[in-house]
């Protein structure tokens, strides 16, 4: 080799062996030590862990009960598959091969959302057929049979891993063992018993895949640890025995009293991150030896060594329908979601229009995993270099510890102002990405240490090649399909991943999976199926080029051992392992200037928040109302200091998305899950109240917000399956109704907000992306604005307000900004705000109101805070 080639090579090789020695110790190692270092040292730790044994005992065991169901059922949908797999031949068992890992690939909240729609298409047909008069199929949260639906989608979701694990299995016993089985009619005796070990591993390893899911569990407010330790971190206290997820321990009276049996919850975010912790530490040390169990149970499947298995004889050919009953189940499971969201739908599908609706989510997410797939690479490369079996556990830990967890110790290690460029942008996120998925690349780059390679590498040494000239002229070469396809596995998890990623929520560049988090809970909305569509098409297309890499790696591997003499079953049979092991700064727009005030902070005590989502002015005496995600309405003086809170009499179906002020100086609150809306007073006595659900005058589906005109008429915006705005006298007496779902002139998307001047009403149409102008009879007047990131533009506006010029503050939740408009002509006159967590930065935000003096307080809603701020 010429010297300077030589020079290079040996260059690279330190390169990457430094660079992985570094992405392990900062992705893996730290976040570990720091989890380490709490248990240890914190104390917060070991008193978290006394309070309340008995709730800790309770809420372990349902975790376990409901995801080792789950996990139990998923093993028994994949047998078809793992005998179609393990015995099938030809074109339809090598299909299935290629289609089993799409499915785990897509993210499991849309899987979750897919049935939810076939449920919600059932009870439709069966309400329409006289079968029932309502939909029996939506059922109410954390019942029994919700809970089943919740089990049952993790079931269909997880099911192809053991599918892959059985059937790599059933490739690797022995030919001449099935045929004597064969003869003696014990055939299927023989192949359960050797079912029993990859079937036992399966379902320690779909039980710790489960529990670390929290998306399919926390919509409708089902109680396991993974809710309970995001709940703990957000907010600093459990959800309560009778009402999961979303209240705090006791009562919380009309002026915020609360009762002496309340367990007070932990406030700043080390404490709370700490009581995470000890939420989470039963379950650890319990998918401790889940793990140890899948790992014993699985050390058969190894492919480092040759097995001969013989020539496969036709008589061991899995039967027809064996195959059909599998490639049955794929349909179901996988198709039958994906068809239901897209049946759901009330709007034409144009991708290219639903892509530019979510373009700055849909690519800052293809930015975060094309960035975290590089490294990946870039890992797999060093990993072929040499071998890094440390670096694997130090993943697979990692993995082991949850999303939830890694996120909650990259938020404490670089949640400092020193730091800001890595907390406040991509580094954290790809950080969070490569310590949960890394290791599969390492994983892959291990295959390059069996023994075929294994011969290559010394013939190579033979002929006086250095470690790095071997890397760089012999196994990069031929193992590149296989290193390229681990680094596209990675990417592809690191686009649907949902534990980290909701937790983290970066916003330079801001990913799409937080924002779909956010509507998951409806019923059925346009928005949530187009994007987890976009999302599903994404993963599919990449999918299919990391499956097409696979297959051109296994077909070296093959070549390989014919090469160096190897036996060729063991050869074919990496290429299922290979397949198994593939199952297994950007700035943001706008000004960002420094806010005037920043008041609030996370938690659920007085003067705390936990994801704000609607504000209201009072100007008779210059208060704020605010609603956040626990149903409470906490009223704070021109100063943001705490007056005085009450909380909705429900919420376990939901929480406010709006609130008012009327002429009266009382509170209307549009209960939106509730299907009502509820009047109080200032100081939060109850009124009255008046709705149902329907679609008939007077009822609602939906409501978020209240408006009125000069008249004192009620204006209530609502969305669902009706999106008008109906009109009432102050006593709720119905008027008249106008506006309906569609995307032609006078029809709505989700009318979120309204501000009426003159007696005209300007409403936030967020998902058509527009603001909607009419008279207060009805009659349509005009359109302003459409989808973009431009001046005049909307990507999803959903609070609004006017100021004292009679501008119209819009509040962009897909631009995280506020744009200042001109109400008469629709242009945009100034913008206030970007992507982020510092000051001056937003998160998600829901509303945006004007107090007297014109300044303009934000709900930052992503952020647990408002910010106060001028033009």
């Amino acid at each position: 080799m010429p010297p300077r080639a030589a020079l290079w090579a040996a260059v690279t090789a330190s390169s990457l062996r430094w660079f992985l020695i570094i992405a392990i110790f900062v992705c893996c190692g730290l976040p570990l030590l720091w989890v380490i270092f709490q248990i240890a040292t914190n104390h917060h730790v070991l008193v978290e862990l006394k309070v309340d044994p008995g709730f800790r005992y309770r809420l372990l065991a349902r975790t376990l009960l409901y995801n080792m169901t789950a996990a139990l059922i998923a093993v028994g949908l994949a047998i078809p598959a793992g005998l179609a797999l393990g015995r099938g031949r030809g074109w339809r068992s090598a299909l299935l091969w290629i289609a089993l890992p799409i499915g785990l690939l897509l993210p499991s909240i849309v899987f979750a959302y897919g049935w939810k729609q076939m449920l919600r298409i059932i009870g439709v047909w069966y309400g329409h057929s006289g079968i029932a008069t309502q939909n029996a199929f939506d059922f109410a949260p954390a019942t029994v049979p919700d809970i089943l639906r919740c089990i049952w989608t993790l079931s269909t979701w997880l099911w192809p891993l053991p599918a892959a694990l059985m059937g790599l299995s059933l490739r690797r016993l022995d030919t001449q063992v099935q045929e004597q089985a064969l003869l003696d009619g014990v055939l299927w005796r023989i192949t359960l018993r050797h079912l029993l070990a990859p079937a036992l591993a399966a379902f320690c390893i779909c039980t710790v895949l489960a529990v670390q899911e929290f998306a399919v569990y926390e919509p409708t407010g089902i109680s396991v640890v993974a809710t309970e330790t995001r709940m703990v971190f957000e907010t600093g206290a459990f959800s309560s025995p009778n009402n999961p997820i979303t209240q705090t321990f006791g009562p919380v009276g009309a002026r915020g009293e609360r009762s002496s049996e309340e367990i007070v919850g932990v406030t700043g975010q080390a404490a709370r991150a700490a009581a995470a912790l000890a939420t989470l530490l039963p379950l650890l040390v319990t998918m401790g030896l889940l793990s140890l169990i899948a790992y014993i149970a699985s050390r058969g499947l190894s492919v480092t060594e040759a097995v001969q298995v013989g020539p496969w004889p036709r008589a061991l050919n899995a039967r027809g329908w064996v195959v059909a009953l599998a490639w049955v189940v794929m349909a179901f499971t996988v198709g039958v979601p994906m068809v239901a969201m897209y049946v759901s739908l009330k709007r034409h599908l144009s991708p290219m229009e639903v892509y530019n609706e979510f373009a700055p989510q849909a690519t800052g997410s293809l930015v975060i995993a094309s960035v975290s797939g590089i490294v990946a690479l870039l890992l797999a490369l060093s990993g072929a270099l040499r071998r890094r079996p440390l670096a694997i556990v130090l993943g697979g830990i990692t993995f082991l510890i949850g999303g939830q967890m890694l996120a909650i110790a990259l938020i404490r290690l670089y949640n400092h102002p020193a730091l800001d460029w890595v907390y406040n942008g991509l580094p954290i996120i790809v950080m969070a990405y490569v310590g949960r998925f890394g290791w599969m690349a390492l994983m892959a780059a291990g295959l390059s240490w069996s023994r075929p390679w294994r011969e290559l590498r010394d013939l190579a040494s033979v002929d006086g090649a250095t470690r790095a000239q071997t890397a760089w002229h012999v196994i990069w070469p031929l193992a590149w399909p296989i290193l390229g396809a681990s680094a596209m596995l990675v990417m592809i998890l690191s686009l649907t991943e949902v534990p980290a990623t909701v937790l983290i929520s970066p916003q330079r560049p801001q990913p799409m999976v937080p924002m779909l988090m956010t509507w998951v809970h409806m019923l059925r909305y346009d928005s949530m199926i187009e994007g987890s569509l976009l999302l599903c098409g994404i993963v599919i297309v990449l999918a299919i080029g990391a499956l097409l890499l696979t297959v051109i790696g296994s077909r070296a591997v093959r070549a390989i051992a014919i090469r160096s003499g190897a036996a060729l079953p063991a050869a074919k049979a990496a290429g299922p392992l290979i397949g198994l092991v593939l199952v297994l700064q950007l700035a943001g727009c706008g000004s960002s200037k420094e806010p005037e005030n920043i008041w609030l902070d996370t938690g659920t005590g007085p003067g705390q928040v936990a994801y704000p989502r609607a504000a209201t002015y009072d100007s008779i005496d210059d208060t704020f109302f605010v609603v956040d995600r626990v149903a409470r309405v906490q009223h704070f003086d021109h100063n943001g200091k705490y007056l005085n809170e009450w909380r909705m009499p429900n919420w376990e179906h939901g929480k406010p998305v709006g609130i008012s002020v009327g002429p009266d100086g009382n509170v209307y609150v549009p209960d939106t899950h509730y299907q009502r809306v509820m009047v109080y007073s200032p100081q939060g006595q109850l009124l009255r109240q008046w709705g149902k659900m329907g679609t008939g005058p007077g009822d609602f589906i939906y409501p978020t917000d209240v408006a009125f005109d000069s008249k004192g008429n009620v204006f209530v915006s609502e969305y669902g399956d009706n999106d008008r705005i109906q009109v009432f006298k102050p006593d709720g007496t119905f008027l008249y109704t106008f506006g309906k779902m569609g995307q032609g002139d006078g029809e709505f998307s989700r009318p979120q907000s309204m501000v009426i001047d003159h007696d005209i009403l300007y409403v936030t149409d967020a998902c058509n992306h527009r603001v909607v102008v009419f008279k207060t009879d009805g009659t349509f007047l005009r359109n302003m604005g459409k989808c973009g990131s431009g001046m005049g533009e909307f990507r999803y506006p959903w609070g609004l307000d006017e100021d004292h010029d009679g501008n119209l503050i819009v509040c962009e939740q897909g631009n995280n900004r506020i744009q200042k408009i001109n109400k008469i002509t629709g242009e945009g006159l100034a913008i206030w705000g970007s992507a982020g967590r510092d000051p001056g930065q937003l998160a998600y935000p829901w509303a945006a109101i004007v107090d007297k003096r014109d300044r303009i307080i934000t709900v930052d809603s992503g952020n647990n805070r408002l910010q106060v701020f001028e033009f």
